[in-house]
């Protein structure tokens, strides 16, 4: 009985996407092979382009591999090219850290993020405007990124293992000029920022929760943390929100002497 149409379709994909698999009956296996080079090529020029570091830094390869490893076992959710990358990176962290050296997985995240917020920072660089910094709601703005990761991957040496190291704290902004700056934050500011989060928090409440996770008295950490909650506002990291729960505004970024060099 011949083949239906669909479980033929699904025959060639999945011999495209993994030689392992039989293909179809009646189709010379060097066309196939042609198709397959040429669909894994695009992949693979596709990510290259989002990720060059993560190509360079584990050699070419590994990083063939890689790409063809995946391409034969993920199916990517999103249509839209621009998102691979960050998909990418997030089927890396699931993957044996024995076949990847361990910095990958993070190194793949930190470029998938750097693209994500040139193109997706949800239009928010229409409106920017300086905020009070008094306010009693603030967020992260949507053009900022909080990132903490075990690993260097903001310098452009080749990674290595760094054991006793303390763990590497960024934050990375888009200024009004669509250029990205990335900068070290402390851990007070890496923590104060993980508690406000994109949708808006108060003040009192986010202190309180830092407070509690780090067992410092209250009012200790309002007097370290007010000069700090200041230079973030200055410099447009936290914005003012009028919502707890949603809406907020963006600011103006201009350089702030918080951030460590």
């Amino acid at each position: 009985m011949a083949e239906s149409l669909a479980t033929l379709q699904r025959r060639w994909a999945d011999h495209v996407r993994d030689p392992s698999m039989a293909a179809p009956d009646g189709i010379e296996a060097r066309r196939l092979a042609v198709y397959r080079r040429l669909c894994i090529d695009s992949l693979d020029t596709l990510l290259a382009g989002s990720l060059p570091r993560l190509q360079h830094q584990l050699g070419m390869p590994r990083w063939r591999d890689t790409v063809e490893h995946y391409y034969a076992s993920h199916t990517c959710r999103t249509p839209l090219f621009p998102q691979i990358a960050g998909e990418f990176a997030a089927w890396l962290a699931m993957q044996d850290a024995v076949a990847l050296p361990a910095w990958a997985a993070e190194l793949a995240h930190y470029e998938s993020t750097q693209q994500s917020l040139h193109i997706e920072a949800r239009a928010a660089g229409r409106s920017l405007h300086r905020v009070p910094v008094d306010s009693d709601v603030l967020a992260v703005s949507p053009l900022v990124q909080v990132l903490g990761y075990r690993w260097p991957v903001h310098v452009d040496e080749m990674l290595e293992p760094m054991l006793d190291a303390a763990p590497t704290l960024l934050l990375m902004r888009r200024t009004p000029e669509f250029s990205l700056r990335v900068e070290e934050l402390a851990p007070l500011a890496y923590a104060v920022l993980l508690a406000f989060g994109d949708d808006g928090t108060r003040v009192d409440d986010v202190l309180q929760t830092v407070a509690e996770a780090h067992g410092v008295a209250p009012d200790e950490l309002r007097a370290a943390c007010i000069p700090v909650l200041r230079d973030l506002c200055k410099a447009g990291v936290l914005v003012a929100s009028t919502d707890p729960g949603g809406g907020r505004r963006a600011a103006a970024t201009t350089p702030s002497p918080f951030f460590e060099a």
